[in-house]
């Protein structure tokens, strides 16, 4: 399929993740407790829908160890990274006074230039994580410029048909701060919330968005080159990502059990998005499927899916039929560097070269 200029290329994905024993997001404190993130979710049954509450793993918190990754990987590949970026702090410029504190060398440079457009240069030019993950820089003297981020998380979230079957908890175990002193107040009770769950996950990532300025009339962007580098970092960073569930808190003493259950990834081209089915429900892959033969037959020619799947042989998600487009594999990372591999094809980019 040849390439339109107005088509575009994004990869989406969705996994069912089964995850025992896990403190990834705690949202308070209450006296000597440490709460898990709860998010209400609405559970269909035949009776009607139902509200629960159940633990669940912000698409923040997520997306901050993507950003992490990406750091560490455009770092090393010499992309433009601020020094503060490299610290772990993702302001991404947010203000003036920001700016002027820890982006001097950026503020100068936006200094010299007028007009949005130029500053939106400036601002994607000199920092490869706000291009990617997103920023908002609010001006007062100078333009404000603000910048989708080209990578979206849903939250981690238990699914559905497990709430509905009673399979996830969360439940506070009790720890001991001890001091061989002994002293009052010293050696302590508290309490940190765990929970385990067959989470799902959800992430949309617009490949051909990166390096595209958005304020300039003539819909200009970096240079060709510059933007391949900064795809291929990111495709990088999302395979580490999630290939290990290195994202979330408590790792030292709360490193979660994890094992994929079942994962769905697909490479869209063409001038409209196609996002997979959320893991929701034990159909997820199969609705997937039916919805990129749908989007074919109404688009004829105009669109192209591809899509690469896992599943467990103990997971009740079945794996799709033969079909169009669709290949299936014997593990999880697998289906993340297929996926990839087909969006570096269709951007032109080279494989990495094995390091010696």
């Amino acid at each position: 399929m040849a390439l339109r200029p107005s088509d575009r290329i994004v990869l989406s994905l969705s996994a069912r993740v089964l995850v025992n024993v896990e403190a990834l997001n705690m949202a308070e404190t209450v006296g000597n407790v440490s709460r898990h993130r709860k998010a209400p979710v609405v559970v269909p049954s035949e009776q009607g829908p139902s509200l629960v509450y159940v633990p669940a793993v912000s698409g923040e918190s997520i997306a901050h160890h993507f950003q992490k990754i990406f750091v560490s990987i455009a770092k090393e590949r010499g992309l433009p990274v601020p020094k503060l970026e490299e610290q772990g702090y993702f302001l991404k410029y947010a203000s003036e006074e920001v700016l002027k504190s820890h982006y001097p060398e950026i503020e100068a440079e936006l200094a010299k230039v007028s007009g949005i457009c130029e500053a939106e240069k400036v601002l994607v030019g000199r920092s490869a994580v706000a291009d990617v993950a997103g920023f908002l820089f609010a001006g007062d003297k100078k333009p404000s410029v603000k910048r989708s981020s080209r990578v979206h998380f849903s939250y981690l979230i238990p699914a559905l048909d497990s709430v509905a079957r009673g399979a996830v908890a969360a439940h506070s175990q009790i720890h001991v701060r001890y001091s061989p002193e002994a002293r009052r107040g010293e050696q302590a009770l508290y309490y940190v919330e765990g929970a385990s769950a067959l989470y799902t996950l959800s992430v949309v990532f617009a490949a051909s968005d990166v390096g595209k300025l958005e304020y300039c009339q003539d819909k200009s962007s970096l240079d060709v080159e510059e933007r391949k580098k900064r795809v291929d970092a990111a495709l990088d960073a999302l395979l580490v990502l999630l290939d290990g569930m290195r994202f979330g808190a408590k790792h030292a003493r709360y490193l979660p059990h994890w094992k994929f259950d079942s994962i769905v990834a697909a490479v869209s081209v063409g001038p409209v998005d196609f996002v997979v089915s959320p893991a929701s429900n034990s159909r997820y892959i199969q609705e997937t499927v039916e919805r990129a033969n749908s989007i074919r037959r109404a688009l004829g020619n105009r669109v192209d899916v591809q899509s690469f799947v896992y599943v467990a042989s103990d997971s009740s998600v079945k794996p799709p039929q033969q079909a169009p487009g669709v290949t299936v594999y014997n593990a999880h990372t697998e289906v993340l560097e297929a996926a990839a591999a087909a969006v570096r094809k269709l951007m032109g980019i080279a494989p990495q070269a094995p390091r010696k």
